[in-house]
C-alpha cells in the first residue's frame, strides 16, 4: 500500500482505533451514506430543482445522494420526528364502534400507518403514472427517479413544520403543496405558466385519488 490510499480498494492507508469517539462519528454516514452527497442533493433541489434534475437526468450523477436513499431518508427523519411530537386524538373508541363508515376508515388510516414507510416509498411509482401522462419530457423510469427525489425533498422540508402540525406524513397538507410547487418548478413553461398549473394540479388530484383510492379498494376486496 503506497500513497495516502490502497490503489485496488481505494481504503485510506491510516486508519483509526474503533473507539466510542470513532464509532459515534460513523454511526450517521454509515446510516444514511451523508457523505456521498446528501447536502449538496439537499441544497441542489432546494435552490435550482430544474437544473438538478435535468443534470441528474443526463448523467451528472457522481455528486448526487441516490433516489431511492434520498427518499426513504426522507419519510424516515419525517417519521421519528412526527413519533417524538404525536397527536394524542381525541376519543374516538366509540365512533369506531357505533359508525360502520367511520369504523372502516379507521381500519384502512391503520393499515396506511402501520406501512406508512412502505407505502409512501409505493408513492414513487404510483406518482410517475399520471407525471408520465401530464408531463411527457421523460420516460416512466425517469419520472420514478424524480418522483423518488420530490417525495424525499419534500418529506424533509415538511420535517420543519411537525412542531406546528404533528400529523402522518400523508395527511400533511404541506407535503402536497411542496409537491405541486416543486413539480411546477421542473415542469413550467414560460410560455404557458397556467397550463403547467392546471397540468400540476391535474397531477396532484390523480396522485391524491390514487394514494387514497388504493387502500380503500385492497380493504374492500381483501374484507
Amino acid at each position: 500500500m503506497k500513497g495516502a490510499f490502497c490503489h485496488v480498494c481505494g481504503q485510506k492507508a491510516s486508519t483509526q482505533q474503533i473507539n466510542w469517539k470513532t464509532f459515534l462519528e460513523e454511526l450517521p454516514r454509515r446510516l444514511f451514506n451523508l457523505e456521498h452527497g446528501f447536502w449538496y442533493t439537499l441544497r441542489e433541489l432546494t435552490l435550482r430543482p430544474r437544473a438538478t434534475l435535468d443534470g441528474y437526468l443526463s448523467g451528472k450523477r457522481t455528486r448526487f445522494f441516490k433516489p431511492i436513499q434520498y427518499a426513504l431518508l426522507g419519510i424516515t427523519l419525517y417519521t421519528l420526528l412526527q413519533a417524538f411530537n404525536p397527536l394524542d386524538p381525541p376519543a374516538v373508541e366509540g365512533l369506531r364502534e357505533e359508525n360502520e363508515l367511520y369504523g372502516t376508515g379507521y381500519a384502512i388510516g391503520k393499515l396506511i400507518g402501520d406501512n406508512l414507510k412502505f407505502y409512501w416509498l409505493l408513492g414513487i411509482f404510483l406518482y410517475a403514472f399520471p407525471a408520465k401522462l401530464l408531463f411527457r419530457k421523460y420516460n416512466f423510469t425517469e419520472h420514478m427517479v424524480i418522483c423518488a427525489y420530490v417525495l424525499g425533498h419534500t418529506a424533509l422540508l415538511a420535517s420543519l413544520t411537525i412542531p406546528f402540525l404533528s400529523v402522518p406524513i400523508m395527511f400533511n397538507p404541506f407535503i402536497y403543496l411542496f409537491i405541486g410547487i416543486m413539480y411546477f418548478l421542473l415542469f413550467k413553461d414560460p410560455v404557458n405558466p397556467l397550463g403547467t398549473f392546471s397540468a400540476v394540479l391535474g397531477h396532484l388530484v390523480m396522485c391524491v385519488v390514487i394514494y387514497f383510492g388504493l387502500p380503500i379498494l385492497l380493504y374492500y376486496v381483501f374484507n
